[in-house]
């Protein structure tokens, strides 16, 4: 039965990032009770290709809550019947005549079932993108090829660089990655503070063309993820067109050549200039430490620390410490490290409203590590689900109404929903309206600024007789360590600045575009873009990290590089079709994109909250960073570029 089983899978389907291994029949069977029969529903219809099996189980599979997806419930001998069902079909051969996997119509019908709710029309072709049953399909002819003589320069080797590089290389354009690291992998290569990880589903957080089936954990530490893109670095090659030590200082556009200079400086120090007639950036725009203004910063005689740059020597046992910030990295390094320090302070600016942790652990149950291993198509579905309970379904969190918001802290009855489940949350944990309650109660809603998911032991940290939370920022630094706002002297060994980062959109590269104009000028103090991250005298330059591409509301940051690569491939494909050299957006077409964007974004929370301290809005006001729609519509507008938005030359 083994042999059978490893070669029906690899058959029918490949199984990235690792691939299928023989299991056991009466293993296989045990593994499959246990799993969700909404999702094994539609993994047997894929596997026989037979519309009949949607009419003998759908209708007999209930829905239960299980945050973040939704398990399926059915009578024991349905369960038992379509467990055998599965068994069977893996061991037949599929009949000539089935209908395919991925075919629209009936991929449609098994959306419901396994997702366990409603799924519109409009949805359907991006679902079968984001659970990988299908590759990004192209929307433009490809009945003239993207020349020979196009090579993409990607600035940067993380999720967003890898996502266009793959993309490109399935076009067979050449490309050349420059990253100033040694090893790919972008964030997770270089930040390495104690509990760091992903905080967005790690079924999801992934590149839809590369399910990994087996994470450990819902939410992994940033080494398992390292390994993951280290994985398609080395699954693709894409070392072999990688320069690494290699920092990208200045991008300079050269008409005579109708090429990008890029001047570069390597680990030695040494200076060079490439060539390219494309330039996607691809570095995000959190990548410089930000140190707070505080006086006597430099003075303190102890270990002072940026958690952006951890030094892996620092042992914090037995150690007096202060944590300098409240977001996503001081939650986590708080979580790691409160067992082992004497002492712990957290100085808090302003709070953050904090989820709380819906399992009583985070750890992968045995049964979807080993079915996503060996059985065809389940780690997509798992994927798909997690989407799915995070995505646009979240939508109406951000959108204000304005009658609820005028007499509520929350902006809507939806927003309100998980302003609830916080307090309770701040109230199991700490009672009502106790001190500490106080101190960790923000007075906006909920996402006005990036909304936190306790780790599991944040908020029962700050409850431990050895732990104090003083609810401002420090008023100085002394050799000794800190003072407080209230005149107290907290003595020291170590203060980790959790501090965050400059927000910092290409700002560090000097970038020139047409008769030298400067990308900084241009942006000034309000960056913008049209899609694909373009901008008015700058051909040829895309930004994968684009201003208001980051999903805000749910799903996360690899949705909108998978969305952008497509794009960018489709403007080169372009260019091809027209047998042009560049491609750059017009000046009225960039400023009614922002218009749009800007007065979509007028109805969000992130400018209905104002006393929220966020980096989602720039020094000047504007929200620079999150999107303002939802991830279908971005999807849309996105599957080809408008001609008529566009020069070619």
């Amino acid at each position: 039965m083994a042999s059978i089983l490893v070669t029906v899978t690899a058959a029918r389907e490949s199984m990235p990032v690792g691939g299928p291994a023989a299991p056991e029949h009466d293993e296989l069977r045990e593994n499959l009770r246990q799993a969700d029969p909404g999702v094994l529903t539609a993994v047997l219809a894929q596997l026989t290709g037979d519309p009949a099996v949607i009419e003998a189980y759908a209708a007999k599979i209930s829905y239960i809550p299980d945050p973040p997806e939704r398990a399926g419930a059915t009578d024991p001998d349905t369960a038992a019947a379509l467990v055998d069902a599965v068994i069977d079909a893996l061991g037949t051969p599929r009949r000539a005549q089935a209908t395919p996997a991925d075919d629209r119509e009936f991929f449609a019908r098994l959306l419901p079932i396994a997702l366990g709710s409603k799924v519109d029309d409009e949805q359907v072709d991006l679902l079968l993108e984001q659970g990988g049953f299908q590759r990004s399909q192209p929307t433009l002819p490809r009945t003239v090829p993207i020349p020979d003589s196009v090579e993409i320069a990607i600035i940067g080797a993380g999720i967003a660089g890898i996502s266009l590089a793959l993309a490109a290389a399935e076009e067979g354009v050449r490309y050349q990655i420059f990253d100033r690291n040694a090893e790919v992998g972008g964030t997770w290569c270089t930040t390495t503070y104690p509990g760091i990880g992903v905080d967005t589903p790690s079924a999801y957080y992934s590149l839809s063309r590369e399910v990994n089936p087996d994470w450990s954990s819902y939410y992994p530490a940033g080494a398992e993820y390292q390994s993951y893109l280290v994985t398609l670095a080395d699954k693709h090659k894409l070392r072999e067109c990688t320069r690494f030590g290699t920092e990208v200082q200045a991008l300079w556009w050269d008409e005579g050549r109708r090429q990008w200079q890029i001047h570069s400086v390597d680990a030695d120090g040494r200076r060079g200039v490439s060539f390219a007639s494309v330039v996607v950036t691809a570095t995000g725009y959190l990548n410089r430490p930000r140190w707070p203004d505080i006086k006597g910063r430099e003075t303190f005689a102890g270990i002072s620390v940026h958690s952006a740059l951890w030094d892996s020597s620092l042992n914090l046992a037995g150690k007096r410490v202060a944590i300098i910030g409240a977001g996503c990295t001081a939650v986590q390094i708080v979580d790691a490290c409160v067992d082992q320090v004497d002492h712990l302070t957290v100085f808090q600016r302003q709070p953050h409203w904090v989820a709380p942790r819906k399992r009583l652990t985070d750890d992968v149950p045995a049964h979807k590590r080993y079915l996503g291993r060996h059985l065809p198509y389940y780690a997509k579905w798992n994927r798909l689900k997690s989407y799915w309970g995070t995505a646009d379904n979240n939508y109406p969190v951000i959108l204000q109404d304005p009658e609820w918001a005028e007499n509520h802290l929350s902006i809507s009855a939806a927003n309100d929903v998980l302003l609830q489940m916080c307090l309770e949350y701040i109230e199991r944990m700490f009672g009502k309206d106790t001190a500490l309650a106080k101190k960790v109660t923000p007075d906006f809603a909920p996402y006005g600024k990036r909304i936190i998911r306790d780790p599991g032991g944040y908020y029962a940290a700050l409850t431990r007789e050895h732990v104090d939370v003083e609810a401002s920022e420090p008023a100085e630094v002394n050799t000794k360590g800190i003072v407080t706002q209230s005149g107290r002297q907290i003595d020291l060994d170590v203060i980790i600045y959790a501090t965050g980062y400059h927000l910092d959109f290409l700002s560090t590269i000097d970038i020139r575009g047409r008769d030298g104009k400067k990308l900084v000028d241009e942006w000034g103090d309000s960056p913008r873009a049209y899609r694909g991250g373009t901008v008015p005298g700058f051909p040829n330059l895309f930004t994968m990290s684009a201003p208001n591409y980051s999903p805000g509301h749910g799903a996360g940051a690899n949705f909108s590089m998978e969305v952008l690569a497509h794009y960018i491939i489709e403007c080169l494909q372009l260019m091809a079709l027209r047998g042009t050299s560049t491609i750059e957006v017009t000046q009225r077409a960039y400023e009614k994109y922002v218009a749009e964007i800007d007065q979509a974004m007028s109805r969000t929370v992130w400018c209905h909250t104002p006393s929220a301290h966020t980096y989602y809005r720039s020094g000047s006001g504007r929200v620079v960073v999150a999107t303002p729609y939802r991830l279908v519509d971005v999807w849309q507008q996105h599957r080809a570029p408008d001609e008529e938005d566009f020069v070619l030359r």
